[in-house]
């Protein structure tokens, strides 16, 4: 009778613990899942590529004159990511970021791409930033905007001949119809394959290229070349 006692409530005890153990899995299943993937997430977070303006805070030669030649196929690269990413909200902030090359990137991004509601902040730059490179930005996006003449023509004083030159170049836009920011954004919006970065080589015959004039019309260098001069010109200021 022992035994059968001793066998009856050990097989009881082990139903009931299935049943309880196997509940409360069934319960909290759906609890340790979650947890699970709360511990996943900021490995995941952290495996993110980095946006490009924070890619650009991090470039390992900044645009210098000390690194004109180092760097510059990552820094072309990261400029057109910068512009065709469109991050709004993050240009805007970047505008007061310590970094004085990210406050140029992002003024000029934010010309291009007709932001509007960053023309108050481009204005103050213009006046008061302490980088002659990023006066210099913020007033070329003024023009790009068509917006602050007051604050464009007050520029063309400034004590820095390069933010001097660059107020002209805007004023100038100004007074034409030609919608510029339009002209560049599609542009930047055509990309340029990093392999095609320094193709024209000094001494060599030039690479075949196509592109397009201030005006928006079409450019290939084969149709011109042996028929009329052709000048490459560098404009000041634009590195």
């Amino acid at each position: 009778m022992d035994r059968f006692l001793h066998f009856c409530c050990t097989a009881c005890c082990k139903r009931l613990a299935s049943h309880f153990f196997g509940h409360c899995a069934r319960k909290y299943a759906s609890a340790f899942a979650l947890l699970g993937l709360l511990v996943m997430l900021p490995t995941a977070w952290a495996q993110q590529p980095h946006s490009p303006l924070e890619r650009y805070r991090k470039l390992e030669f900044p645009p210098t004159r000390e690194n004109a030649d180092k760097g510059w196929k990552d820094r072309v690269a990261l400029e057109f990511d910068i512009i065709n990413s469109a991050d709004l909200p993050s240009l805007r902030a970047a505008l007061k970021d310590k970094d004085p090359f990210v406050r140029s990137v992002a003024a000029r991004a934010l010309g291009i791409l007709a932001d509007k509601a960053s023309a108050d902040a481009l204005a103050e730059l213009v006046k008061a930033d302490p980088e002659h490179m990023v006066r210099i930005r913020a007033v070329e996006s003024l023009g790009f905007l068509r917006m602050k003449p007051k604050v464009i023509e007050q520029a063309k004083k400034d004590r820095n001949a390069g933010v001097q030159w660059s107020a002209r170049m805007a004023a100038s836009q100004l007074e034409k119809d030609t919608d510029y920011a339009a002209l560049v954004r599609k542009a930047y919006a055509a990309r340029i394959k990093r392999e095609d970065m320094g193709a024209a080589k000094v001494g060599q015959p030039a690479p075949d290229f196509s592109a397009q004039t201030s005006d928006g019309a079409a450019f290939k260098l084969s149709n011109v070349l042996g028929k009329k001069p052709v000048v490459i010109y560098f404009a000041g200021l634009d590195v």
